[in-house]
């Protein structure tokens, strides 16, 4: 291999902007968006090889075939992308899953190698105790005195390396940032087999504890959307909350039309309630192999049959706990998320009913962050978490003045 490449640490992170037609495969575009602009791959590398990718195969083949090109010229930036998203539609069961994530966080810390190093590091590797295993965390300390905590995690199926520069972002900023992996997330799932737990305030709980923090503004992503607010109801410590990518409930997200969301999951619902036993005969008969959905959807939430991720579907809801919402709270949507109806934001808000706060932003295509997690324009979404923050900040300035003055 060349002389490998390393992040310049006196030079601050900058967020990538732009979203590109690199497949014809509306849902493979978003992910070769995601590779450039959440995972470092190289754009130029993606324009080359996005053609190529017909299918799920030849996903694998291709950029797996790039990221050992890419590690062989010492490009370690761009391997690690391509190694990460490689896995990304691989069976959980394919060995090459594994190598692939392994090689990719082992390219991270490579590369970023100057942020943890020395007596005082600007990035700390923790682990956070939780059941029988532990939660990865980095600790990102602000230079100077910090302005705040604030908490990040992801939801579904993500790794903390590509909430790295966003959160390194919010640090040069002034805030300390605390990103972990909870059940269900990197490497918990990859090394240890933890599923993904409705109850999200429990791995929040670990941190809080762990970390001995109070007042901490916490941020889910993705399902963390609904994973963070959530949390939020359950822990006191917890006194500003940010979803990027809005998670309501499940049965909100199927469409902009009520009825037609309604439909939908109605007859998801009818599906698997009526042919439960079926998909889970044929399943065991084929061991998983062509039930791609089912297959991840179980090894995820650690449900043992339809019937089970039934009732774990219906449990992403944030309705039952609309009471207990009650702190400040910022939602950030895209105006053409392929994961979720656009009507979802207004719907999130609606439940907020007893939040001490709510504020709302969509960001559209013209600002390049439109699809699911502000893919393109995530720089966008971190400045309006920063002004959201100064300005919450000005407001309890303002009251406590006309607290002090009666």
């Amino acid at each position: 291999m060349n002389e490998r490449e390393k992040y310049d640490i006196t030079k601050p992170i900058v967020l990538p902007v732009g979203m590109y037609h690199l497949n014809d495969n509306a849902s493979i575009n978003f992910q070769l968006n995601r590779l450039v602009n959440m995972d470092m791959g190289d754009l130029d590398e993606v324009r080359t090889v996005g053609s190529q990718i017909k299918d799920i195969k030849s996903w694998k083949t291709v950029l797996m075939r790039v990221a050992d090109e890419e590690y062989a010229k010492g490009n370690l930036r761009s391997a690690m992308g391509f190694y990460r998203m490689a896995e990304f539609y691989m069976d959980w069961k394919d060995p090459d899953a594994l190598k692939c994530w392994k090689k990719a966080r082992e390219l991270f810390f490579a590369y970023f190698e100057d942020f943890f190093v020395g007596e005082h590091p600007i990035v700390e590797k923790v682990e956070v105790p939780y059941e029988t295993y532990t939660l990865p965390l980095l600790k990102m300390n602000p230079d100077g005195v910090s302005k705040g905590d604030i908490v990040v995690h992801g939801g579904f199926d993500s790794n903390y390396e590509e909430f790295f520069p966003q959160c390194m972002y919010v640090r040069q900023h002034g805030y300390t940032v605390y990103l972990f992996e909870g059940p269900g997330q990197g490497a918990t799932i990859r090394l240890h087999g933890a599923t993904l737990p409705i109850e999200w305030e429990k791995p929040v709980k670990a941190v809080l504890d762990y970390m001995k923090l109070s007042d901490v503004t916490l941020v889910g992503q993705s399902y963390g959307g609904f994973y963070a607010p959530r949390a939020s109801a359950f822990d006191e410590r917890i006194t500003r909350c940010v979803s990027v990518a809005q998670f309501p409930a499940l049965a909100l997200n199927f469409h902009d039309s009520r009825v037609v969301g309604a439909l939908a999951w109605g007859i998801l619902n009818l599906i698997l309630f009526l042919f439960g036993w079926l998909i889970d005969l044929i399943y065991k008969l084929k061991k998983g192999n062509g039930m791609q959905f089912f297959d991840t959807y179980y090894h995820r939430t650690g449900a043992k049959g339809v019937y089970a991720l039934l009732r774990y579907l219906h449990r992403i809801d944030l309705r039952p706990l609309a009471d207990k919402l009650t702190k400040d709270y910022l939602i950030i949507g895209g105006s053409k998320d392929t994961m979720n109806a656009r009507a979802s934001i207004g719907r999130q808000m609606l439940l907020l009913k007893n939040a001490r706060s709510i504020a709302a932003r969509e960001i559209t295509e013209k600002e390049q962050g439109a699809d699911h997690c502000n893919v393109g324009n995530q720089q966008v979404a971190m400045d309006t978490i920063l002004l959201w923050l100064e300005g919450l900040q000005r407001r309890d300035e303002t009251l406590l003045r006309k607290k002090e003055e009666k």
